[in-house]
């Protein structure tokens, strides 16, 4: 009799290593487990042929592969015809699997999008391949980040735009804060099959306040991140009404912004009603030292540029201006006097307007943001894309940094709940009767893909099948 005291003597007997035991014992368990999960669809598929409407006209079965995370499952589900014609697959509409394609489970979609968010395709392809046995191509991820990033971005253009053009504010968890920074810059990044060969990747960082984790080391406290790809304009507008999902404004108490001046962030203040604004210090600082260098009088000129002083700064600077006999540093003392005079509104610090407390510091947080959240990403492997992949990737990247990616993954789904809970009960009751005999009934004939002897031999046991399908 074949029992697992064989099976664990005939595989430690044959393999020639650990190695090759382990690689068995995976190959086993995936096995099964696929050959387990196409029961239960096909049991689900069948129970919601017997509850279907009187309107609906079976016409056959179709198969479709489903990515699980057991690797790649063969359903075979019907298809029906409805009152007006149209087709439909009872047993997707009740799963929430999207038409065409392979289906994905909410569990492999969500960390495969994290991965992609983190890896290149080609890399997040290969390690899934590993770790669930199956051989997945990377177009399979692209397709799936393009298509969740597509829908993520029109959802924000649209909230924003029911915001901005009809004044309807969405559903939002009403948090309360004493005081909200805003942090915003910008990331450029190659373009590939475009007339331009440039594109810039717009990040922006929200937070209340800090946290001491260490010495001279600091945490912001409740974080959230929006990253886009889109015009300046509709970055703004989908940013600012993704913060109004989460805080009542009205119930905020100061806003503080910070950012490089850029063009496109000109507007940025007024559109959040900020109760200051100011020049990202790591910007103004570098516009000083590219002009003077790392000397005395740059620091001088930066202590005075954060009290305000734009007057000051920009005399001291044309003082330079007038003694530099380099063409090079004439150049870059000019392109400093122009920032500054630009932005002399933004120089004051929040902290000299606004009552500080002990443990506030100065917004600087953007430039490490930039780096882990789209310069990673976009930059630094060779990398190119189109504008609109880099904005899909931005979605996914912006759900994983919030804590957003599962339980979007979950609600984007369009399932027919009530029929897949009646679907459930159903087999509950089925499997808790009877459990052998409800296997004999609803186990498809068995299919192992791993070509291994060792594998089939024991899966054929197990089901109780006489022959086996190879």
């Amino acid at each position: 009799m074949f029992n697992l005291t064989t099976m664990v003597l005939r595989l430690v007997s044959e393999a020639k290593g650990i190695g090759e035991i382990e690689e068995k014992i995976a190959k086993l368990v995936f096995e099964l487990g696929r050959w387990m999960l196409e029961a239960v669809f096909a049991y689900l598929d069948w129970r919601l042929a017997k509850r279907r409407g009187k309107g609906l006209r079976m016409v056959g079965e179709r198969e479709r592969n489903v990515l699980t995370r057991l690797g790649v499952v063969r359903v075979r589900r019907r298809y029906y015809r409805d009152e007006e014609g149209r087709y439909r697959f009872l047993l997707d509409e009740a799963l929430g699997w999207d038409k065409g394609g392979m289906a994905v489970t909410p569990a492999i979609e969500a960390r495969a999008l994290e991965m992609c968010s983190e890896l290149s395709y080609r890399k997040s392809a290969k390690h899934l391949s590993f770790f669930l046995a199956e051989d997945l191509r990377h177009p399979l991820l692209h397709r799936l980040v393009q298509e969740r990033g597509e829908e993520r971005a029109a959802e924000k253009r649209q909230r924003a735009q029911e915001l901005f053009s009809l004044g309807v504010l969405p559903p939002s968890e009403k948090r309360e804060a004493e005081r909200l920074f805003l942090e915003a810059d910008g990331c450029m990044i190659s373009l590939q099959r475009e007339k331009r060969k440039k594109h810039e990747v717009k990040v922006g960082i929200s937070y209340e306040g800090w946290s001491q984790v260490g010495e001279d080391k600091w945490r912001t406290l409740g974080r959230r991140a929006c990253l886009s790809a889109a015009d300046g304009g509709t970055f703004l507008s989908c940013w600012s009404a993704d913060l109004a999902c989460v805080y009542d404004h009205s119930r905020i108490g100061e806003v503080i912004w910070s950012s490089d001046g850029a063009s496109w962030l000109a507007r940025g203040p007024d559109l959040f009603t900020c109760t200051h604004a100011q020049l990202d210090r790591f910007h103004l600082a570098r516009s000083l030292t590219r002009a003077l260098g790392f000397s005395c009088e740059a620091f001088r000129l930066f202590a005075l540029a954060k009290e305000g002083k734009a007057a000051e700064v920009v005399a001291g600077l044309e003082g330079h201006l007038g003694k530099a006999a380099d063409e090079g540093k004439k150049k870059r003392i000019s392109e400093a006097i122009a920032y500054i005079s630009s932005l002399s509104a933004w120089l004051r610090d929040w902290k000299d307007v606004l009552a500080a407390k002990e443990d506030d510091r100065s917004p600087g947080a953007i430039e490490g943001n930039v780096d882990k959240l789209a310069a990673d990403r976009f930059k630094k492997r060779g990398m190119s894309w189109r504008p609109s992949g880099a904005d899909h990737m931005c979605q996914i990247i912006e759900l994983k940094e919030n804590g957003d990616l599962g339980s979007y993954v979950t609600a984007r789904r369009k399932a027919d709940e009530k029929a897949a809970e009646a679907a459930m009960a159903s087999l509950r009751r089925e499997v808790r009767r009877n459990p052998e005999a409800w296997l004999r009934k609803n186990m498809p004939l068995l299919e192992v893909r791993s070509g291994d002897p060792w594998v089939k031999d024991v899966l054929r046991v197990l089901a109780g099948h006489e022959k086996i399908a190879c």
